[in-house]
Parts: C-alpha cells; sequence; structure tokens
C-alpha cells in the first residue's frame, strides 16, 4: 500500500484541538476528550476486541458516570446509531467490486469502523484520519492489543484539516467515499459548507459524502444534560440546521449534484438499534454527479 503524505503541525485551527482543562484525566484537546469518552461509552456497552483495546479506563469511567445521567439511555444510544447509520450509508453506496475502493473516515476518533469496514471488504482501502494525538493514541493501543489483528488493507493519516485541506493531503488523489462523523458540528455554518467543497474536490465522479449535522429540532429538552456535559469536555457545537431543506442546500453549494437526508429513526428497525434513540442529528448522503460538471 503506498504511503501518503503527513502534514507539519503549527496553527491548530480545528476547533478541538487547541489544548484545554482537563478535568477528569482524558486528553489535553478537547478532540481526544470527547474521543475517549465515546470510545468508553462503547467498551462499557459493546465490549469487544475492538472496543475494549480503543478504550482507556478513564474514558469507561466518565462514560458510566454520563450513563447515570437523566435522560441518558436515548441520548447514549444516539451514538450507536449514527455510528450504525453512517457505516450502512458508506457501505450500501459503493459500487460492486472490481477497480481498487478507497474510502475516507474523517474525525476517526477512536471509532472502530476503519477496522470493521476493512475486514468486510478486503478489496477496498481504508484510511482514517485525525488529530496527531488521536491517530498517534489509536495505533498504538491497537498495536499493544494480542486480540486485534489490523487488516493489511488499513492505514492513518493525521493532520488538522482546519490547517491542511483534504485535497493536500491526499496530494490531489479522489476517492470512493467519504465519511465524517461527528466532525461538522465543531465548525460555523459557513466552513461546514466549505468543508463538504474540499471533500467533492476529493472524490471522484459518483463518489459519495456522508455525514451528520445537528438538527435544531432534534436537540430535545431530555437530552440536554447529556448534551452540556459531553460538549465541556468534547467542545461546544458551532453549526445546525433547521431542517432537511437546509441540509441539503449546504450539500448543494458545495457542489453535490444529489443528497439524500436520512432521521436516525430511519434506520432503528432495518439495523436493529437499541431503542429509545434522541434524534440529535440529520444524517446525509451526497453524491458527486457521475459526469463531471463545473467543478464549484
Amino acid at each position: 500500500m503506498p504511503e501518503l503524505p503527513q502534514t507539519p503541525f503549527t496553527d491548530a485551527a480545528y476547533p478541538t484541538a487547541a489544548p484545554s482543562a482537563d478535568t477528569l484525566g482524558l486528553g489535553r484537546t478537547s478532540g481526544q476528550r470527547g474521543a475517549e469518552l465515546i470510545a468508553g461509552f462503547r467498551a462499557e456497552q459493546y465490549p469487544s476486541a475492538d472496543t475494549l483495546a480503543l478504550s482507556r479506563w478513564a474514558g469507561r469511567i466518565a462514560a458510566r458516570w454520563l450513563m447515570r445521567l437523566p435522560g441518558s439511555p436515548a441520548s447514549m444510544n444516539y451514538l450507536t446509531a449514527r455510528l450504525a447509520s453512517l457505516s450502512h450509508l458508506v457501505e450500501t453506496a459503493l459500487p460492486p467490486a472490481g477497480d481498487k475502493l478507497t474510502v475516507i473516515d474523517l474525525a476517526c476518533g477512536l471509532s472502530p469502523r476503519g477496522l470493521t469496514l476493512a475486514r468486510a471488504l478486503p478489496q477496498v482501502e481504508v484510511i482514517e484520519i485525525d488529530l496527531p494525538d488521536v491517530v498517534r493514541d489509536k495505533q498504538q493501543r491497537l498495536k499493544q492489543s494480542p486480540n486485534v489483528i489490523i487488516p493489511p488493507n488499513i492505514q492513518w493519516l493525521a493532520a488538522d484539516l482546519g490547517v491542511v485541506s483534504l485535497e493536500e493531503l491526499l496530494d490531489g488523489r479522489l476517492v470512493d467515499a467519504v465519511c465524517a462523523e461527528g466532525l461538522n458540528p465543531y465548525f460555523s455554518n459557513d466552513k461546514v459548507i466549505s468543508i463538504a467543497r474540499h471533500i467533492y474536490r476529493s472524490l471522484k465522479p459518483g463518489g459519495v459524502y456522508v455525514c451528520d449535522l445537528p438538527w435544531r429540532e432534534g436537540d430535545q429538552a431530555q437530552g440536554r444534560l447529556i448534551a452540556t456535559t459531553f460538549s465541556r469536555q468534547a467542545g461546544a457545537y458551532k453549526s445546525s440546521v433547521k431542517d432537511e431543506a437546509e441540509a441539503r442546500q449546504f450539500m448543494q453549494e458545495a457542489g453535490f449534484d444529489s443528497v439524500e437526508i436520512y432521521h436516525t429513526a430511519h434506520f432503528a428497525e432495518s439495523l436493529n438499534l437499541p431503542q429509545p434513540i434522541m434524534e440529535y442529528s440529520l444524517f446525509v448522503r451526497a453524491r458527486k454527479a457521475a459526469t463531471e460538471g463545473i467543478n464549484p
């Protein structure tokens, strides 16, 4: 597998990349802390070789505390639903096996998605990208676990995409799919569109961008305590969409030809997701036209 370029890190433009107060011992940046909390939850609720290897005791203890707060079941189930739903949207969008396919998982955190995709789809090259500290920790934990076999078709890149664009990081290489779980909430709406535009330029004709966008109507009262507590560690949300039309507009402004919008409940039965599930975000699958038009 060819090596892709790494990037120097200077100004941490990504909102969760700057060092900040760590009251729970989860990490020096909010990006690290958010990743640790979610990894801890997955290890507690869905223990497996991957989720246990990717978590730390500090994250598991913090997750146990969050899981005891009012409104926790629906809120924490949302994290499970988001992972499963976005993974499903990526898998079902890929063309039949043939030529080598490439999937990018942006802001991969300590998610097991890349490993799962790489094992299930050996013809697909999976590239995970996140902040330097997160990528370093993830690789070390996986390599040190005697129970995890790292598939040969996965690799990691460390980068702050607030400093370097995806196009630059990939050195102009085009890919089949980009998935960004939990990335957009930490940017302003204008920046979300800008990120989508850069992703568009890194996709092959017919390629897809799968992501979540915070939904204003989905911020239900019973989940606000969890959301507020989580954001104190992982960083405050800066973007949101008021409805499906605005979510679609974001992607169309970025150049995407076809945009599908899904609610969490859409996948609840078909993917056998735990109930109840909070509707925090809209899930988006935006497709680049199969024939090149004007690049935005």
